[in-house]
C-alpha cells in the first residue's frame, strides 16, 4: 500500500512539472512572436534590429529641433563618384565657355535611346514636381500654391544653350536650388538632351 502511495505521487510530480513547462513553454513562445490578434510583440525577446534608433525619410523627428529628419548635405559636399561644380548660381556667362558642350553622344540610335531614357527618368524623378512631366511647368507643387517655374518647351528656354541648362540643373536658377550634388554630372546632361527632345513637341495649351 505505501509503495502504491508513493508510485502515484511520483505521477501526480511527473505531470505536473510537465504541465508547468508546457504551460510556461506557450506563454514565452506567445510574448516573443506576432500572434492572430496582435501584431506588436509583448516581449522582444530578440530585437531582429525591429527597434532601431534611426530616422527615416520624409518623417518629422523630434531629435532635431526643426521637426526635420533628413538634413541638407554640408556645404561644398560632393558625392563618392561626383565632382564639384566650379560655378555658383549667378555664373551663366560663364557656363558656355567652362561648361562647353553636352559630351554624351546622342548620333547614334543606340546611345540616343539610352541617353533619352536616362535622362527621362532622372527627369521624372527629380523635376517633374515644379516642371511636371510634359516639361511646361504646371506639376504637383505648383498645384498648391507654388510659384510656376518657366515652360521648358517655350521659346525662351529653347534659345539657351545646352551649357546653360546644365548649369541651371547643376547650380540652379532664381528660387530653384541646384541639383549638383544629387545628380550625377553625366545624368544632368541626359535630362539636358531629353528636354531638347520635348521641345521638338512645342507648347501647347
Amino acid at each position: 500500500m505505501e509503495q502504491q502511495t508513493n508510485n502515484r505521487g511520483f505521477g501526480f510530480y511527473l505531470k505536473t512539472a510537465i504541465l508547468i513547462f508546457l504551460a510556461g513553454f506557450i506563454v514565452l513562445v506567445l510574448s516573443g512572436n506576432y500572434t492572430w490578434f496582435s501584431k506588436t510583440t509583448p516581449v522582444m525577446v530578440i530585437n531582429d534590429m525591429d527597434d532601431q534608433f534611426k530616422v527615416k525619410p520624409q518623417v518629422s523627428s523630434s531629435f532635431f529641433n526643426d521637426g526635420r529628419s533628413g538634413r541638407n548635405p554640408v556645404e561644398h559636399t560632393v558625392s563618392r563618384n561626383g565632382s564639384a561644380y566650379p560655378l555658383d548660381k549667378p555664373d551663366f556667362d560663364k557656363a558656355d565657355s567652362l561648361v562647353g558642350s553636352n559630351p554624351l553622344d546622342i548620333t547614334t540610335a543606340s546611345t540616343r535611346e539610352y541617353v533619352l531614357s536616362r535622362g527621362k527618368n532622372r527627369f521624372e524623378a527629380f523635376c517633374t514636381p515644379c516642371h511636371n512631366y510634359d516639361g511646361q511647368g504646371n506639376g504637383s507643387v505648383v498645384a498648391r500654391g507654388f510659384q510656376n517655374p518657366p515652360n521648358l518647351r517655350d521659346e525662351v528656354t529653347k534659345a539657351k544653350s545646352d551649357a546653360h541648362l546644365y548649369h541651371i540643373i547643376s547650380a540652379g536658377q532664381n528660387i530653384m536650388n541646384g541639383y549638383g550634388d544629387k545628380i550625377q554630372s553625366n545624368d544632368r546632361w541626359a535630362i539636358v538632351a531629353y528636354v531638347r527632345e520635348m521641345q521638338k513637341l512645342g507648347v501647347k495649351p
